[in-house]
């Protein structure tokens, strides 16, 4: 697909935390439009509870529909079942089928919990073996619908950046103060927003030269929750303290301990290798200003 400004997108879950940085981003090289499942200003409400009541003549049929919405949570998938398939599964596949049959394009947001537990590394070769709820609903849309030319599944590692929810718990931590508490065994390969934004780009431009259904974006390298912590430290000289905690079996139930994901693909999308963890936090957290705000607490100068 050429890089036109014609080029119609329309992006399910632009509220959320990698929607919204995909729905400003995407603005600057095509008509953009986004969803949200509230009521908000200059964005289509669509919940996808009731996928079914959706206008969907609102989707032009050379568009391609990106959809980041979910519920994400691996525990609240296990615990509240029911909930979730159907936003993830009932609400998300009618979505999907609607938008295919209007002869649109569909980017689903997957996970590299798909591959399961996976201390070696794993890549678009490697069979699924999807671990807790969440994984086996990412699983099942890819399965219905993966062998469609005009669906794409993009299987995503941690997503980092500075207002991903670890590190605004460690940034938190830092600036009170207070230890921060560390899970281990933990590994993912760490990926960067800003890569993740500009991979998904970079595909809706050159749909037609990645004919494969399946791609992994993860980062450069896989690291544990401790890594993640020390290369913080080592880069924000915040002198973060924490402590480790293994976590318990039921933790473990639905979400694998390790998943070493790699892709031939990712770096062909970005021209590029993805920027591994310590060089996507040189540009994410910049130094003198997180020296800056440390001296403030509570609003008052230390």
């Amino acid at each position: 697909m050429k890089n036109e400004k014609t080029t119609k997108i329309l992006i399910v879950g632009a509220s959320g935390y990698i929607g919204s940085e995909l729905f400003k981003a995407a603005k600057n090289k095509f008509h953009v439009n986004g969803t949200s499942s509230r009521y908000q200003k200059d964005l289509i409400r669509l919940n996808l509870k009731e996928a079914e009541h959706f206008s969907y003549e609102l989707i032009a049929s050379d568009s391609v529909v990106v959809i980041t919405a979910a519920i994400s949570a691996p525990d609240v998938c296990t615990n509240d079942y029911s909930s979730a398939f159907e936003i993830n599964v009932l609400g998300t596949a009618t979505l999907i089928a609607n938008v295919l049959e209007r002869g649109s394009r569909v980017i689903f947001f997957s996970s590299d919990a798909v591959y399961g537990e996976c201390s070696e590394i794993c890549d678009e070769r490697s069979p699924p073996k999807p671990l807790g709820e969440y994984a086996r609903m990412k699983h099942e849309i890819e399965t219905r619908f993966e062998s469609n030319s005009r669906f794409k599944s993009l299987r995503l590692s941690y997503v980092f950046s500075r207002e991903d929810k670890f590190t605004k718990y460690l940034l938190k931590c830092a600036n009170k103060k207070i230890e921060a508490d560390i899970f281990h065994p933990f590994y993912r390969s760490v990926v960067y927003l800003q890569d993740v934004i500009e991979g998904v780009i970079a595909l809706i431009e050159n749909w037609d030269k990645h004919p494969q259904s399946i791609l992994n974006f993860g980062g450069a390298e896989t690291i544990s929750r401790i890594k993640f912590a020390e290369t913080f430290n080592q880069h924000t000289q915040l002198g973060m303290k924490f402590t480790v905690t293994e976590p318990s079996c039921e933790f473990f139930s639905s979400r694998p301990r390790s998943i070493a994901m790699s892709s031939p693909f990712f770096k062909i999308l970005l021209g590029r290798l993805p920027l591994n963890l310590d060089e996507a936090m040189h540009i994410e957290l910049p130094l003198h200003e997180l020296q800056s705000n440390s001296k403030f607490e509570n609003g008052k100068k230390q």
